[in-house]
């Protein structure tokens, strides 16, 4: 038995994290990031997101993008 309160329906955290584990090519992964970053202090309605979690893996997988880019730089 789930003690979770959120149905089949609801749209929360880990759905967040899933949209931004694909957001994006290998080349436009930076930008829509940082665009996702900075547009959160915006967005009002979070309804089951926990936006501390999510804004915190957003930077983590922002920070990948740029270390891989940067590892590629060096490899060329």
């Amino acid at each position: 038995m789930s003690t979770s309160t959120a149905t089949t329906n609801t749209y929360g955290t880990n759905a967040e994290i899933a949209f931004l584990k694909h957001l994006g090519s290998q080349l436009t992964r930076k930008v829509l990031l940082r665009n996702y970053i900075n547009a959160a202090p915006k967005r009002t309605v979070w309804g089951s997101i926990d936006k501390t979690a999510v804004l915190l893996f957003a930077e983590q997988l922002l920070a990948e993008a740029e270390n891989a880019e940067q590892f590629v730089a060096r490899a060329a």
